[in-house]
C-alpha cells in the first residue's frame, strides 16, 4: 500500500465511524465516508479545482472509486459534511496531543481579486483587507488563526475577517483546548491581554521588543519554536494549495480548510507510525 492509499483508508475508516443522520430520498451511491476520503486525497495531492480532481483521482487511485460524483454534487455534499470533517480532525488532535506549550499564529488567506469583489463577492460583509508582511501589500480576505501543540498538530482553528487580530481568536480557541503554556508572535503584546489569559491559567510568552544580550538565549528559542507552526502554514499553503483555493463562497472556503487540516493531521498520525518527521507531506501527494 502506498503513502496515499494508506492516507485514504484511515480517512475513511475514522470517517465511518461517525453515523450520518439519513437523508429523505433514494440513497447516495456515494457515502459520505467515501467523501471524506476523497476529500483529504484531494488535500494530499494538492488539486484546488474539484473537476480536475475527479478526473484525475481515478487514475491514481485506479478501482478505488467506483461511483464518482458529479462535480456540483461533490461540492454540495462536502459542504454538507464540513461538519464531520472537523468531528473527525478533532477526535484524532486530542488523541494525538502530545501535551505541553501550544503554539499560536494567524496566516491571512486572499478570497477575491478583482474589481469591485469588497461589493459584489459571496464574502462581502465578512471578508475585510489586511497586510500580508509575506507579500508586503494589503489582501482582501480573512485570517486563518490556529493553534497547535508543540509538533504542530492542530488543536483548534477558527476564520476571523483579515483586519482581526489574534486576541480573541486565540481566548476563544482556549476555551475548548485549554493550555498552561502559548507560545506566539508579537501580535499578541499586551500586558493587559496577558494578564487576562493569566487570570484564566495561561501563561502567554511573545518576543521582546527588544532583544538585548540578556535576553538573546529566550529570543532565539522562542523564534526556533515558533518555526513549527509557521511550518504548518507552508503546509498547508504550498503541497496543499490552500491559498488557492479556488472558493467562491464563505461555506465552501470552510471545506477547503477542514479538509486540509484533517488531511494534515491524518499524514501526522501516520508520520507518527512510521517513523517519520511529523510535518513530512511529500509522501502523499500520489506522484
Amino acid at each position: 500500500m502506498t503513502d496515499l492509499e494508506a492516507l485514504v483508508v484511515a480517512a475513511y475508516v475514522f470517517a465511518d465511524e461517525y453515523p450520518v443522520p439519513p437523508r429523505c430520498g433514494r440513497p447516495a451511491r456515494v457515502a459520505d465516508a467515501e467523501l471524506v476520503a476523497l476529500a483529504v486525497a484531494q488535500a494530499a495531492i494538492g488539486i484546488s479545482s474539484d473537476r480536475q480532481f475527479l478526473g484525475l483521482i481515478g487514475r491514481v487511485l485506479p478501482g478505488w472509486f467506483p461511483h464518482l460524483p458529479e462535480q456540483s454534487q461533490y461540492n454540495r455534499r462536502l459542504r454538507q459534511l464540513v461538519g464531520l470533517l472537523s468531528l473527525v480532525q478533532q477526535r484524532l488532535a486530542h488523541w494525538l496531543d502530545c501535551g505541553g506549550a501550544r503554539l499560536c499564529d494567524g496566516t491571512l488567506i486572499a478570497v477575491a481579486n478583482y474589481p469591485g469583489c469588497a461589493q459584489r463577492s459571496e464574502f462581502a460583509g465578512f471578508a475585510r483587507y489586511g497586510f500580508a508582511k509575506s507579500s508586503h501589500r494589503f489582501v482582501w480576505g480573512v485570517r486563518l488563526v490556529l493553534l497547535t501543540d508543540g509538533r504542530g498538530l492542530p488543536l483548534g482553528y477558527t476564520v476571523v475577517p483579515a483586519n482581526e487580530k489574534e486576541y480573541e481568536p486565540l481566548a476563544e480557541l482556549l476555551t475548548g483546548t485549554p493550555a498552561e503554556i502559548v507560545i506566539a508572535d508579537k501580535g499578541l503584546w499586551g500586558r493587559d491581554y496577558k494578564q487576562r489569559l493569566a487570570a484564566a491559567g495561561t501563561t502567554l510568552l511573545t518576543p521582546n521588543k527588544t532583544r538585548t544580550a540578556a535576553n538573546l538565549g529566550r529570543e532565539r528559542a522562542l523564534a526556533s519554536t515558533r518555526l513549527v507552526i509557521e511550518s504548518v502554514f507552508a503546509n498547508l499553503k504550498e503541497p496543499m494549495r490552500l491559498e488557492r483555493h479556488l472558493a467562491r463562497t464563505p461555506a465552501g472556503l470552510a471545506v477547503r480548510i477542514a479538509q486540509r487540516i484533517l488531511a494534515l493531521t491524518i499524514a501526522m498520525l501516520l508520520n507518527t507510525l512510521t517513523g517519520r518527521p511529523a510535518r513530512a507531506l511529500a509522501a502523499y501527494d500520489g506522484r
